[in-house]
């Protein structure tokens, strides 16, 4: 039988390890714009308040101006919005890593991270 201590160990590598393998959202949406003009609309949303900022005030974006990258990290989840072009077209890629508690709300999550970003292209 293994000691109490090693038991401990085995399960907080265990819950390491679980942390480490989230869900994960990816989706594209085209868009009408360069990938210059489509990034710095992104970046200005992320730069003001917006809906990420409300479900959690602890959002901190990182932005990579040579790869036209968002990185957003929350207490809940860490995501990624890009500019990319395809085949002469730009496309916003997102990913966002999300925890399994939330796995529920997924579609919902997609839902209102497009919402947005369709407000953004908008505009």
């Amino acid at each position: 039988m293994p000691s109490p201590s090693k038991t401990i160990l085995r399960t907080l590598y265990g819950i390491r390890q679980y942390n480490q393998i989230m869900p994960k959202i990816n989706f594209e949406l085209p868009v009408t714009v360069d990938t210059k003009s489509a990034y710095t609309k992104i970046k200005t949303f992320l730069s003001a308040d917006n809906d990420f900022k409300k479900f959690d005030p602890k959002v901190a974006c990182t932005f990579d101006e040579e790869k036209q990258t968002c990185l957003i990290k929350g207490s809940q989840f860490t995501a990624t919005i890009a500019a990319v072009e395809d085949k002469n077209k730009t496309n916003v890629q997102v990913q966002i890593d999300i925890p399994f508690a939330l796995i529920l709300f997924k579609g919902k999550i997609q839902e209102i991270v497009e919402k947005n970003i369709r407000k953004v292209f908008k505009a």
